[in-house]
């Protein structure tokens, strides 16, 4: 379904490396497109796709830049969704950008997370005296550093040091934090389809999700998910094994990614866990 992205590709599947789980500063990642590819060039990676959060700005110049460098770039997004109580990240590989509905989704999906931003910020307010919400909306974010706003400005008032320690400041019942706050993972299944991409469950190991795996990915064949990142350091071999053999009995895409952010998030690097093209269905 994806192979139109790396036509002409001509070496043998076994020795190409893969990564399909990327973000740039156009979400809460370090670097811009221009650092990104030559960050993926230096890895020896062939292929990548990026997936920032609910956002393509730097889709269409990653895609230039890579063309220019002899590299494959699969245009992607990674959506916020929710499902029975739980939040879940679905990867949409292979869209077209320039797609309406997709658009006015990613569109809806900024104003809700800017809403959740801010009922953090007035949640903290009740808290700590130093911090405002006439303060906040005076704070400009670096996109340098990766993150985002909310996140950058409770770090720089000495309220947390990372985004785990930000996420631990709010009780997980707040009404701006439920995983309801975003679109259901069927209708953000339904939109990335319709935008012409292939929609696959991101890290189904991931700590937030329901820790019944076997059950979150049931759920999710149901509501018409076509691949799964099989490969992903949150997963571990169980997860793995599983998930490769669930995409197998059910001809469901394989991918994987290093889900690398930059200088964000320092133990996730390009490449890792290292992926051949071998080892994915796509």
């Amino acid at each position: 379904m994806l192979e139109k992205y790396y036509q002409g590709l001509k070496d043998d599947p076994r020795d190409v490396r893969v990564d399909l789980h990327v973000h740039s500063n156009a979400s809460d990642g370090t670097w811009p497109p221009e650092e990104l590819v030559k960050h993926v060039k230096a890895a020896g990676i062939r292929i990548f796709a990026l997936t920032d959060h609910n956002t393509i700005n730097n889709v269409s110049r990653t895609s230039a830049l890579a063309r220019a460098h002899g590299v494959f770039l699969i245009p992607g997004v990674e959506i916020d969704s929710f499902h029975e109580g739980y939040s879940y990240h679905i990867l949409g590989l292979g869209i077209d950008i320039e797609n309406s509905r997709l658009r006015l989704l990613l569109k809806d999906q900024e104003e809700r997370m800017e809403m959740r931003d801010k009922g953090a910020i007035a949640f903290l307010e009740s808290k700590y005296p130093h911090v405002s919400a006439e303060d906040y909306d005076r704070y400009e974010d670096d996109h340098s550093r990766g993150g985002w706003k909310a996140l950058n400005y409770c770090i720089d008032k000495k309220l947390c040091t990372d985004y785990r320690e930000f996420f631990a400041l709010f009780p997980g019942d707040l009404p701006f934090f439920v995983p309801s706050v975003f679109h259901s993972a069927e209708d953000v299944i339904s939109v990335i389809k319709k935008a012409g991409g292939c929609a696959v469950l991101a890290h189904p190991g991931a700590s937030f999700y329901n820790p019944d795996y076997r059950a979150v990915l049931s759920d999710m064949l149901e509501l018409g998910i076509q691949g799964i990142e099989c490969y992903h350091i949150e997963n571990g071999e169980e997860v793995t094994r599983y998930a490769l053999k669930f995409c197998a009995a059910h001809g469901l895409l394989v991918t994987g990614g290093s889900d690398c952010h930059g200088t964000f998030v320092p133990e996730r690097w390009l490449g890792n866990p290292e992926v051949r093209l071998s080892d994915l269905v796509l």
